[in-house]
């Protein structure tokens, strides 16, 4: 079911129609053709009895005609029917039309397939890693029940509107034995080293899809080798490329053994993410600074010093000690410099003569020692004018340094802020380049694999069964617009000859879009590189730097212009285009 196209072109083979299906099978209402492709096609319908939406699937008719395929298909009908699980597409019944085509017939799932999903970017960190345990859940059930998907692809994922996974097509399922498989099957971008090697198979071939699927979901793009750090693409731990290089490595003894240890591995993961990360300040022994005094301790040990100094002299004069001035002053000696510390100094008593004491250091409190007061000696005159304080000198103000030129990725990302009109352009082009029938091959290219398909499947009956998974793996390939594989040596001749034909007519139709998108991509730098002279001749210096930056970006793209595309080239994220 998640492996077909949308059903926009002409179809592959003699589909039915809605009103041929209701003939055929009378116990469904058929509602639409939903989708289809070389392996098939599928219609919207439901089951009169229980009065519930079904899926069903159908396949070409050559298939209905061997005995062998049809025997496998009846088979693996009935294992997917034991599978019934929360997130693997219930299988409600199976069997042949009189017309000869198989059908199954099954859960219908409202939503898109995983592989739509990821073509509309990277998924974010915690939404791949749900998707990816409750991928972990559906095979962990099937292997439970001695069951091997054997093709695990974002295709055959499907995605419900609530983001809950519904795996479907076990079309290459099998009971698990570690037995070696006798021809390679499945799709070679999420196969294990042992499956393309002809090597023994168990589940953990399904944890090496698994983990091929679970990159894709982060980074957007399937691991090429050598593979690329998924931090290259987003902001992520070093963790995840252990997990996934686990899930993914080439011997399958140093994989994850079992899927519920990927999914515990994957909770784990998800779960030290979402912890607070705990900050500590490092604290390093130095000594501690006294503490300074503040202006009103100076008051105060100033006010008791002057109070103890003005009793002290009056008993030594035999006279009652008179009211104190609040205001204090600091005397030196006659001759300018202090009296030498614990000495006391006693001027012949004259009316006009201050009473020069000792100064008496107040008792310090043992916790917190006061730093030592320096002993002066102080007297009693009349209260003198304050000291003259003069203004302190102005630092000089630090030279203010001329703003960094923005870089390419920073006029890019703000461009929507700062610059509507170049906005406006870019999104012009990306019109116009849609509209350009000579760039936009899409319906050239789906004619093409119209006519390949069939001749694909035209060719399985002068093929030998040994040989014939290589066809089959092609038609997959072809109908989900997914990459070919490089040609292998137990390719049926016919097989190699039909690719060599289409390959020719497909590089054909690519030259002729690579010499269109050329012209179309130098026309449009021009125009903004126009703007660019305009905005300079009118005095708009930044205005005309961001038009520049925005005509060399454009320049670099390798796929229809768009503003979403320039981020991604200037974050160094851009894909090539699909072809």
């Amino acid at each position: 079911m998640s492996q077909e196209t949308s059903a926009q072109h002409q179809p592959p083979f003699d589909v039915p129609s809605v009103e041929e299906m209701a003939a055929l099978l009378p116990q469904y209402a058929f509602e639409k053709l939903a989708a289809f492709g070389g392996m098939g096609a599928v219609y919207r319908g439901r089951q009169v009895s229980l009065d519930r939406p079904v899926a069903i699937k159908i396949l070409p008719p050559e298939f209905g005609r061997q005995e062998d395929f049809a025997d496998r298909f009846k088979s693996e009908a009935r294992a997917m029917a034991k599978l019934n699980h929360t997130h693997i597409v219930g299988v409600y019944d199976f069997g042949i039309t009189k017309e000869g085509h198989l059908y199954l017939v099954m859960e219908w799932v409202e939503g898109q397939t995983l592989h739509t999903l990821i073509q509309k970017g990277s998924i974010p960190v915690r939404k791949a890693a749900n998707l990816a345990m409750q991928l972990c859940d559906a095979l962990a059930f099937a292997h439970h029940h001695k069951i091997l998907h054997r093709d695990i692809k974002p295709g055959n994922i499907m995605i419900s509107e609530d983001d809950q996974v519904k795996v479907a097509d076990f079309g290459l399922a099998r009971p698990i034995t570690g037995e070696a498989e006798e021809n390679p099957f499945g799709t070679p971008d999420y196969a294990a080293p042992e499956i393309l090697g002809k090597g023994a198979v168990d589940q953990r071939a399904d944890i090496f899809a698994a983990g091929v699927v679970l990159y894709e979901m982060l980074t957007g793009r399937v691991p090429q080798q050598p593979r690329r750090s998924v931090r290259e693409f987003a902001p992520l731990s070093p963790r995840w490329d252990e997990l996934i290089d686990k899930a993914t490595h080439a011997d399958p003894a140093k994989r994850f053994q079992d899927v519920g240890e990927f999914r515990a591995h994957i909770a784990m993961l998800i779960n030290q993410a979402s912890q607070p990360v705990s900050v500590v300040a490092e604290v390093k022994d130095e000594p501690k600074a006294k503490a300074a005094l503040k202006p009103l301790h100076f008051v105060l040990i100033g006010a008791a010093v002057i109070v103890i100094c003005i009793v002290l002299g009056m008993m030594f004069k035999g006279e009652p000690a008179p009211e104190v001035s609040k205001t204090e002053a600091t005397a030196t000696s006659p001759n300018g410099t202090d009296r030498p510390e614990g000495k006391k100094v006693v001027e012949p008593a004259k009316k006009a003569d201050p009473v020069v004491v000792p100064v008496v250091e107040p008792e310090k409190k043992k916790p917190e020692p006061a730093p030592p007061v320096e002993k002066k000696i102080v007297a009693v005159p009349a209260p003198a004018p304050p000291p003259r304080t003069e203004p302190a000198a102005m630092a000089p103000a630090a030279p203010v340094k001329a703003p960094l030129p923005e870089t390419p990725e920073e006029v890019v990302l703000r461009l929507e802020e700062r610059d509507p009109e170049l906005v406006k352009m870019v999104a012009d082009f990306g019109a116009e380049w849609s509209a350009n029938t000579e760039i936009n091959a899409v319906t050239e290219m789906q004619a093409l694999a119209d006519k390949y398909i069939p001749a694909l499947q035209r060719s399985l009956s002068s093929v030998v069964l040994q040989q014939r998974d290589f066809v089959l793996s092609e038609i997959s390939h072809i109908a989900n617009r997914e990459a070919l594989g490089e040609p292998d040596l137990l390719w049926p001749e016919v097989l190699k000859t039909l690719r060599k034909a289409y390959e020719a007519q497909r590089d054909a139709i690519q030259g002729r879009v690579a010499v269109a998108a050329q012209k179309m991509r130098s026309a449009q730098c021009e125009a903004v590189l126009q703007k660019a002279r305009e905005r300079s001749a009118a005095g708009k210096a930044e205005a005309a730097k961001r038009a520049e930056v925005v005509a060399a970006e454009l320049a670099k793209l390798k796929t229809a212009p768009s503003l979403s595309a320039l981020k991604q080239n200037v974050a160094g994220v851009g894909g090539e285009p699909v072809r």
